[in-house]
């Protein structure tokens, strides 16, 4: 075929697969999030990164807040919940885990400057929201529910508060300090957290 060129093993070189380009993207999207954060992205730097053409990004994300929101998505650890038994230590170590994993990713920072960012910018928060923080949202609720069924939690406490007496101080240490949170440190807060949403 006219064109078509083959490597050294006789097999086909031609453009490089959709998915091998989508990894490419993201891949350099996230870098470049990391090194300079949500407000210096642009795609163009991205495209150059991943050594592919402006069209080439454009044509799978439209809007740089489109590509940040799928780079964050698929760079961040999703919320894998534990499932021992017991499922006040799975929400508590959900809590931790989650957080000292946040804290120690280059990422990090990024995640709550985003985060912020969408506040200003309604095209931002909705993929935020819906492809970010919905499914780790649900995935807390649900060990809560959990914790909720097994009587280990305070009848009184919504589950919104029971997640922030939970994530609130751990994130809060961290910005304050300014490193990663390190598990004694988390450990400690957890249990006073613990205490405040017990029956």
């Amino acid at each position: 075929m006219a064109g078509e060129r083959k490597d050294e093993s006789g097999r086909s070189r031609g453009r490089p697969r959709r998915a091998e380009v989508d990894r490419a993207v993201l891949t350099a999207a996230a870098e470049l999030l990391a090194e300079r954060g949500y407000a210096e992205l642009t795609i163009e730097a991205v495209a150059t990164r991943a050594g592919v053409g402006r069209p080439t990004v454009y044509r799978r994300w439209p809007t740089k807040d489109d590509l940040a929101v799928h780079a964050l998505v698929d760079a961040v650890q999703p919320l894998d919940a534990p499932d021992t038994g017991d499922a006040l230590d799975d929400l508590c170590e959900l809590a931790i885990s989650f957080v000292i994993q946040l804290s120690e990713s280059p990422l990090g920072r990024v995640v709550l400057g985003v985060h912020a960012e969408s506040g200003r910018r309604p095209q931002l928060a909705a993929p935020l929201r819906d492809r970010y923080l919905k499914p780790r949202d649900a995935a807390i609720t649900g060990v809560i529910e959990r914790a909720r069924q097994q009587g280990a939690l305070h009848p009184d406490l919504a589950a919104e508060t029971i997640r922030d007496l939970l994530f609130g101080p751990l994130v809060y240490h961290w910005l304050i300090t300014g490193e990663p949170l390190d598990r004694g440190t988390a450990e400690a807060l957890i249990a006073a957290a613990r205490r405040a949403i017990s029956p």
